[in-house]
């Protein structure tokens, strides 16, 4: 019977967990003794009588970190995360716990030299611990990653589905992370998958998973009836099988996903982001962002001051060009520019095209050098923009492209960017709308601090449009089938 066909359990990721749960605890054990013995407190020299006390409260101490490490997640499966994701939360509970020493300290009455030396102590410990907990963890990432790629420490998956799009959307992502170690040895259903060794129908089942012996069985319905998925994960538990559900979203939504539960039903936020999941990264993003446009005001002050007084003598009217743009939550702003055209009536909708007679010859200038958008800090600054994110459009189109594109409207769930992934990409100018959201997404839903450092260092060799593109002069409608965005007038280039 397929209830006495039990595997061993061969999954040692329980057996690993431990062993990296003593290793850190043995870790930070050592760095704070050795801290605090090479510290010169008054009343804890070595050998004085209150340090085998000190040493017993260091070993206390150890056990509650690590308890703080299990509840922040260090110690979560390494398969399918990153390093970073690990020195983030190691960095994050040592703070914490440096924050909780103090205030204990400050507490318990301690002043004077006692409250510096606990102080001194307590930073240097934790900062040593962060720094050496994490190079172990980055170490032990990729030796894991390349006994996966050399294909040992494999996991052996079958796919059992009626949706040959969501087996193609489970198999890109597992033959594009190939460190992931995952092996799919073929699929169980009525349909044919291209690549994918046809295993049998549903109605053997049973019999498939007796030869196969499958580790994972991976499950994506759009049709199936719940009495049938049921019977499918009963006989997947009759042989100790674990098994993992693909949703039925997962071919149209490509980003990671939070899960969020409400008593025993769980939810999937499809729009979840990084920065609508933390206070602290929207802080960090913020504080890049008023730092970043200080400086850069600054620093371009001499340029800014020179391409003033050149829109001021190449043509009469305002030196600045101020247009409404929509920006995050859809709400409308308005966002400056350096004025490079001569006053004309479609300063909303109109289009530039080669040789546009609108257009100074300084305008030209500052355009292929991006001049013309070094105001747009002084719109970061009051927070109707970000240094990086999704290039902010006018009105007029956004009401266009909202129809015609499927999730145009996501690129307006944070603030509009100076730069941003789709520019630095080349995603400007004459180009596919459809594209250039698809880079905007991918974007805001993997956000991190660490890209737009990147997007921000690649951006000036990106900066300077020398092959700038215009679109002929079609009809509205022509153009609004071709899909590609119209560049109106004053408002490309971006800075790429």
């Amino acid at each position: 019977m397929a209830g006495k066909d039990i595997r061993p359990f061969r999954d040692v990721h329980t057996v690993f967990s431990a062993l990296d749960r003593l290793l850190d605890y043995c870790i930070n054990f050592a760095i704070y003794s050795a801290v605090l013995r090479s510290s010169q407190f008054e009343n804890l020299a070595p050998g004085a009588p209150d340090e085998a006390k000190a040493f017993f409260l260091i070993a206390l101490f150890c056990v509650s970190t690590s308890f703080f490490y299990h509840a922040y997640d260090v110690y979560a499966r390494m398969r399918t995360r990153g390093w970073f994701f690990f020195a983030s939360r190691i960095l994050a509970v040592n703070a914490g716990i440096l924050f909780g020493i103090i205030l204990l300290s400050f507490l318990f009455g301690r002043n004077g030299a006692d409250f510096e030396n606990d102080i001194l102590w307590a930073f240097r410990s934790n900062l040593l611990s962060a720094l050496i907990l994490s190079v172990k963890k980055g170490a032990i990432i990729l030796l894991l990653r390349n006994l996966r790629q050399s294909r040992k420490s494999i996991k052996r998956v079958l796919l059992v589905t009626d949706s040959e799009e969501m087996a193609n959307a489970y198999l890109d992502e597992v033959l594009v992370n190939r460190h992931f170690g995952y092996e799919v040895i073929g699929y169980v259903g009525n349909l044919s998958i291209k690549g994918l060794l046809h295993l049998g129908t549903t109605g053997e089942l049973d019999t498939i998973l007796q030869i196969h012996r499958p580790e994972e069985v991976v499950m994506g319905f759009e049709t199936v009836r719940k009495r049938r998925i049921t019977k499918y994960v009963s006989i997947c538990n009759d042989h100790c099988i674990k098994v993992f559900f693909l949703p039925s979203v997962c071919g149209y939504f490509k980003s990671p996903r939070q899960i969020h539960v409400i008593g025993n039903l769980p939810l999937i936020d499809v729009r979840s982001n990084p920065l609508e999941n933390s206070i602290t990264n929207r802080f960090l993003k913020r504080s890049l962002d008023i730092f970043g446009a200080s400086l850069l005001l600054f620093l371009t002050s001499p340029v800014m001051l020179f391409t003033a007084v050149g829109v001021a003598l190449s043509s009469p009217g305002p030196i600045l060009f101020r247009q409404t743009r929509i920006g995050k939550d859809s709400r409308p702003f308005t966002m400056y520019k350096f004025r490079s055209m001569r006053i004309n009536q479609s300063e909303q909708t109109g289009w530039s095209h080669e040789n546009d007679d609108r257009r100074t010859c300084f305008g030209a200038f500052i355009r292929r050098f991006a001049l013309d958008e070094l105001p747009q800090f002084w719109n970061v600054l009051k927070g109707d923009m970000s240094l990086v994110g999704p290039r902010p459009e006018v009105p007029y189109y956004v009401e266009i492209f909202r129809k015609r594109i499927p999730l145009y409207m996501l690129k307006h769930t944070l603030r509009p960017g100076i730069t941003g992934l789709a520019q630095i990409k080349g995603l400007r100018g004459d180009t596919s709308i459809p594209a250039r959201i698809e880079a905007d997404i991918h974007y805001i839903e993997n956000w991190s601090l660490r890209e737009d450092l990147r997007i921000l260092l690649i951006t000036p060799f990106r900066a300077f449009n020398k092959n700038e593109h215009y679109r002929k002069q079609d009809s509205l409608e022509q153009a609004q089938d071709k899909m590609r965005e119209p560049e109106e007038a004053e408002e490309e280039h971006e800075i790429s």
